[in-house]
């Protein structure tokens, strides 16, 4: 084993006793100076023509010449120790003074979430102690200011296989205070600093990446509200890799706008080590008011992986996919065969669609519908009429809700018994879900205001058990984007297409479920239907397009399986549990999240009676533990880390 393993149980509790509470150590809230951080207009330009986009990478070339190649090639590779120093910055705290600000407040934060957590760390105040410290995880809360001495030692700390958690703004200022730029961001961390959100007033959301090394912990697409504080601005990032985006609540995408929030990386130094790295690009200021749970989940994910500590989480979507999109044809006039030429674009990316269907008329359409059907696409529910269901009575919903199921069987349309629902102009409201769950539908397209992710959501998911998850419920699908249409009717056609497809983009990357609207009488030109196939086409491989009904029922499958990772002797043991009475069916992942870049992961059986999964590599960070087939019940393999030979 080339590495410490710590498996930290006590990290991982959910409900630590008697947690430090920080917000009573702020007495006054002190408002920085104008351009106190960063100079009043630096960002203007950036913002105004921004050269990169909110998830470009650096090149790896990006050290060559720079202070850290210089330092990297005189270092030797330390053994690396778990453990964290934590960085109090005599610059930092003598600059914060200066405008009347604490200089305790941010290591104070950070100093009470390691203790809370039970993360071995040691506080470290200069430049001399940083150089003697072996390589672990160095973390820089808000160093705004540091001394050439310190910056050099933070280079010396990753040259040795040290790695960094940085937050906010680190070394833009000098030992006296005088502004440096954001060089030694770029150079040292190896991410640019684009731009802030001080301009922008909506964006005060902060979504984090699912599947992700750094965030898996929540899901995909959650919605983390940021106070916006005076001269405490979020920052917009770009390099290494993307995990959390800060944009407005609709998540509205815009292309050419920064709006990476989070980056995390790994680089090999000349001298043979690994050096991770996490930006966090919010301050410490912003912990007192938002969620403290979701943003102390993102902070102990990003210790434990630049902590190296191996780690194991469900995959939200079938192995190899990374999202979910689910084509939500709405179909409020009468099918006709012309209708067929999307459904044929569709099938030639390999996917297939849900149709939703106003039984107003069903019978001209039925002929349409049955073909449908036969090559694999679902047919579902949209209402009686184009009418919205909101502020109606009970009564008068109920009715219209069996009318209109009904009428679809009368027409020789028949439908899956929990076939779905999406009302038009999505016009519902609690009654209307209420009914839907009563009336045992599957499934119901909501507005993005139905959760804070862009995951699929149980109805009352706080009040159902797993038992009640797979067999009773009704599953939300949330509508988190807008469709081609929406966006054409507002913006220039072909700036609509831009945002469109960059929205599809980012749902990707954060392993999201996107539910595409789309009017079976759609305003786009047979071009533009043709650009959006096409590119569905070329990321099918990447993205599951498939029917609502299919995401439905995986997600109820995906219940049945729980996982968990913890030390048995000094050994990370990965246990996973299949509940129910089914095997696994389809092709279920688990996400391993890997010590080292070069590493590869072995599964060994303690029971040679027990089955050995397939495990195949993901990307540079993880692994996957395929659980294809596995009957319901308990199992568990030890994991071991072995280093490819270079």
């Amino acid at each position: 084993m080339f590495v410490s393993l710590l498996l930290l149980q006590a990290c991982a509790s959910k409900s630590p006793a008697n947690p430090p509470d920080i917000a009573q150590t702020v007495t006054k809230e002190v408002i920085p100076p104008v351009g106190f951080f960063v100079p009043a207009g630096m960002f203007d330009k950036a913002l105004d023509n921004p050269k990169t986009s909110s998830s470009a990478e650096l090149p790896n070339s990006l050290l060559k010449g720079t202070a850290l190649a210089q330092s990297s090639s005189q270092a030797a590779e330390k053994p690396f120790v778990p453990q964290v120093w934590l960085y109090d910055s005599p610059a930092t705290k003598a600059y914060l003074a200066s405008g009347g600000l604490d200089g305790k407040l941010n290591p104070g934060l950070w100093e009470a979430f390691l203790r809370k957590y039970k993360i071995p760390y040691k506080r470290v105040s200069s430049a001399d102690q940083l150089e003697k410290s072996l390589p672990g995880v160095l973390l820089l809360p808000s160093s705004v200011a540091l001394s050439e001495a310190e910056k050099q030692a933070i280079v010396s700390f990753r040259a040795r296989g040290g790695s960094v958690l940085a937050t906010w703004l680190a070394g833009v200022r000098g030992e006296q205070g005088q502004w440096q730029g954001f060089d030694f961001m770029a150079k040292a961390l190896g991410v640019n600093v684009l731009g802030d959100t001080q301009k922008d007033d909506e964006d005060n959301f902060m979504s984090t990446y699912g599947d992700n090394p750094i965030t898996h912990a929540l899901p995909a697409g959650q919605r983390i509200w940021l106070e916006r504080v005076q001269g405490w601005y979020p920052l917009r990032l770009a390099g290494g890799h993307p995990a959390a985006e800060v944009t407005d609540w609709s998540r509205n995408f815009t292309p050419g706008k920064p709006t990476t929030a989070v980056v995390f990386d790994e680089q090999a130094m000349p001298s043979g080590a690994y050096s991770r790295v996490v930006v966090l690009g919010y301050p410490e200021r912003l912990l007192l008011s938002a969620d403290p749970q979701q943003l102390e989940a993102v902070a102990h994910n990003a210790l434990m992986w630049l902590l190296r500590q191996p780690d194991a989480y469900l995959a939200a979507w079938p192995y190899p996919y990374s999202s979910a999109l689910v084509m939500a044809i709405d179909a409020a006039e009468v099918m006709l065969e012309s209708d067929l030429a999307v459904t044929k674009q569709l099938e030639e990316t390999g996917g297939r669609g849900t149709y939703f269907v106003l039984s107003d008329a069903a019978e001209k359409s039925a002929a349409i519908l049955k073909k449908m059907q036969d090559r694999g696409h679902e047919i579902a529910y949209m209402g009686d009429s184009f009418i919205g269901f909101r502020d109606q009575s009970t009564k008068v919903q109920s009715k219209r809700l069996d009318t209109m199921r009904k009428t679809l069987q009368n027409a020789g349309v028949e439908l899956a018994v929990d076939a779905g629902f999406h009302a038009p102009m999505e016009s519902y409201d609690k009654t209307t879900e209420k009914l839907l769950v009563d009336g045992a539908f599957g499934y119901y397209v909501a507005f993005m205001d139905a959760t804070d992710t862009r995951l699929p959501a149980w109805f009352g998911a706080g009040s159902k058990s797993v038992s009640d998850a797979s067999t009773k419920s009704t599953l939300i699908l949330p509508r988190t984007q807008s469709g081609p249409d929406d966006l054409m009717e507002e913006n220039d056609p072909d700036d609509a297409m831009k945002m469109f497809l960059g929205a599809l983009a980012l749902s990707e990357r954060m392993a999201a479920l996107s539910v595409v609207r789309l009017p079976n009488q759609s305003l786009l030109t047979p071009e533009q239907l043709g650009e959006v196939f096409s590119y569905l086409k070329a990321r099918k491989d990447k993205d599951w397009i498939i029917t609502a009904t299919h995401v439905t029922q995986w997600w109820r499958d995906r219940e049945q399986v729980q996982v968990d990772l913890e030390a048995t002797h000094g050994q990370p043991m990965l246990t996973v549990t299949v509940n129910g009475s089914k095997p696994v069916t389809k092709s279920m992942a688990v996400w391993v999240n890997l010590p080292q870049a070069d590493s590869a992961l072995k599964l060994k059986a303690l029971d040679s009676a027990l089955p050995m999964p397939k495990v195949v590599e993901v990307d540079t960070w993880r692994a996957a533990v395929l659980l294809d087939g596995l009957r319901p019940g308990r199992y568990q393999w030890q994991l071991d880390f072995e280093r490819h030979a270079n």
